[in-house]
């Protein structure tokens, strides 16, 4: 199969890149300021279509059947406000829908996320009204969700099939420092201790990255269209943070808890994917 794959220089992208390179022919779009010595990678602005442009007229040789869209602009925990989430986030789809449309794969699968839903407790469908502005990342979730709505509308004329990934929070090596695992791993690692506020009772949902992998691989394999949730186990952090000590730590680690804090308890409903990947075993 070949593959045109955006965020290719990212957490997800390289182990994506890595686990399926052998198998399928994959040209690499990284950001502008990633660099790769490989043959079929390009550094590409996505949110400056001059340079779209470019990058389409490098590749109008090739005929591809899939479009992989992990590029992204993340919120950091320290910028949760920063609105240019927003803007590059929406440039970057605008682009991609003129790029499709030149390319004219055969699926599309966008790497979107459960911050669109509210962090309060309850258990979340992809039914489940989208309310990330009930989520510290809402301006990442409420832009991940409009770029779902995009390409469903833009491409709505288009010979094919569109995939939403809502993906839990995902952990593996290389995964940003700010996230849940690298900080308590720091912690653990510096002090042999584990802070968690809310006594760590907040639940949330969580998804190791090679299984992400071997999810994005089935959606490419098998027909299916439509958002879908995707993540593993919901754990609270409390039990997350046994799992990090189990693997880490020593008898002498300890779990710290703060009775002040986040104690919601945030369900991702994962059985429409489960039903799919049931359904497409027995057939």
């Amino acid at each position: 199969m070949k593959i045109l794959m955006t965020g290719a220089g990212g957490f997800v992208g390289s182990h994506l890149y890595n686990n399926m390179k052998k198998t399928h022919d994959i040209t690499c779009v990284f950001s502008s300021t990633q660099h790769s010595g490989k043959q079929n990678t390009f550094s590409v602005d996505l949110t400056k279509r001059i340079e779209v442009e470019t990058l389409i007229q490098n590749l109008s040789s090739i005929k591809f059947d899939a479009v992989i869209h992990l590029a992204s602009k993340m919120a950091s925990t320290d910028r949760i406000e920063d609105m240019s989430i927003i803007k590059k986030n929406f440039g970057m789809i605008e682009n991609l829908v003129f790029l499709i449309k030149k390319l004219n794969p055969k699926v599309v699968i966008h790497s979107s996320t459960m911050a669109l839903y509210p962090n309060i407790s309850g258990t979340f469908s992809e039914d489940s009204l989208p309310r990330p502005q009930e989520n510290s990342d809402c301006l990442y979730g409420l832009s991940k969700f409009v770029s779902e709505v995009i390409l469903d509308f833009l491409l709505r004329n288009e010979d094919l099939r569109i995939v939403h990934l809502r993906i839990a929070q995902v952990c593996g090596k290389g995964m940003r420092g700010d996230r849940i695992v690298p900080v308590m791993i720091k912690e653990l690692k510096e002090n042999n201790t584990i802070t968690l506020f809310g006594d760590g009772k907040r639940e949330s949902n969580f998804i190791e990255i090679n299984k992400l992998v071997e999810v994005i691989e089935f959606f490419l394999k098998n027909e299916a269209s439509g958002v879908y949730n995707v993540g593993d186990q919901n754990l609270s952090y409390y039990d997350l943070a046994k799992i990090v000590v189990n693997k880490y730590g020593n008898d002498k680690s300890t779990i710290i808890k703060k009775h002040h804090g986040n104690k919601e308890k945030f369900k991702l409903d994962l059985s429409k994917i489960e039903d799919f990947v049931k359904n497409q075993h027995e057939h």
